[in-house]
């Protein structure tokens, strides 16, 4: 292994040397530079181990409030504080009521489009024949002129026989 492939054992090899192969193992104890840098490593992470965090004052927390407080000035405009105070109040549920007010227009909305959509159908196209029929049906001088030639043509063709 080379030393580029090792920096990336490095953390294993000293929180756990057993799930990093022997061959990396083999590697930092013949090799001078990945030993220092392990023993570097080592250093820094004893240093952090005996480092204690700094105990906060007594007034840390006053203080930190009084300076959020004063950091938290109003919005600028007249719209700005109404749309922080209802998104921010804790005696309004904005959140709830938008999502309710929303939810309300996308079912109105969603069951017009339906009604829409579904009121539209197409007209069936019919053929000439069918529109002549229709309109022979409600012809009744059509028809008795109709029949008057059917009653001439079989007397004729029964006179000619």
């Amino acid at each position: 292994m080379n030393c580029r492939k090792i920096n990336a054992h490095l953390a294993d090899l000293l929180f756990e040397p057993g799930s990093v192969p022997a061959e990396a193992q083999k590697h930092v104890k013949e090799c001078a530079a990945c030993a220092a840098e392990l023993a570097a490593l080592q250093a820094t992470m004893n240093v952090m181990d005996e480092w204690r965090a700094p105990e906060p004052g007594a007034f840390f927390d006053a203080k930190l409030y009084a300076r959020l407080r004063s950091e938290a000035a109003a919005p600028a405009g007249r719209w700005a504080q109404m749309r922080a105070w209802l998104l921010y109040s804790s005696r309004f549920p904005m959140r709830q009521w938008a999502a309710g007010v929303l939810t309300a227009v996308l079912a109105v909305g969603g069951g017009v489009l339906a009604l829409i959509e579904h009121d539209q159908t197409p007209a069936i196209q019919t053929s000439a024949t069918v529109r002549d029929l229709q309109s022979f049906d409600g012809n009744a001088q059509l028809f008795q002129q109709l029949n008057a030639l059917d009653v001439s043509d079989d007397r004729s063709s029964n006179a000619s026989n």
